[in-house]
């Protein structure tokens, strides 16, 4: 089952909203399938810094995971984050309740040029914001700092 959450801010701020998400509910379908809830860009969320109000929403996405809100409920949740591992959350982080940790790392010439099925015109690597920007016709805006070329793939 697929469903679009336009208020994310709110999503894990209130209870009954987040329930209603994860639980969800179709008329048409008989099966309780599984559903994924993805958080996009969640930086502050997984941060853990102390006496951060996302405190609260930190929590309710742990209780979620493995906690007794999410008892008998069939969801993943993916996260997405630019933040370095150091700095998230020991308790996001601990074995058990991260299954994965999947890292994108920086495209090579030969890999952009195959994602695009095109040459990509870069004799660097090159970001998937980049090849995307590409792929839609934009002129992608080149980091200055060098990009990180290892620990791609990592799993706990």
């Amino acid at each position: 089952m697929a469903g679009l959450v336009l208020d994310p801010e709110v999503l894990l701020n209130d209870p009954g909203y987040l329930m209603d998400v994860v639980i969800g509910h179709d008329p048409d379908d008989d099966s309780p399938g599984w559903r994924l809830l993805l958080l996009e860009d969640c930086d502050e969320l997984i941060q853990g810094t102390q006496n951060h109000p996302a405190g609260s929403a930190l929590a309710r996405l742990l209780s979620l995971t493995d906690g007794m809100l999410g008892q008998g409920t069939r969801v993943l949740v993916a996260i997405t984050t630019n933040e370095d591992l150091h700095r998230l959350h020991p308790a996001v982080m601990r074995p058990g309740r991260c299954l994965a940790q999947i890292e994108m790392g920086p495209f090579s010439p030969a890999q952009a040029a195959s994602w695009l099925g095109r040459p990509a015109g870069f004799d660097a690597p090159v970001t998937l914001a980049e090849l995307y920007a590409l792929r839609n016709g934009h002129s992608p805006a080149r980091s200055a700092q060098p990009l990180r070329t290892g620990g791609t793939g990592q799993y706990l």
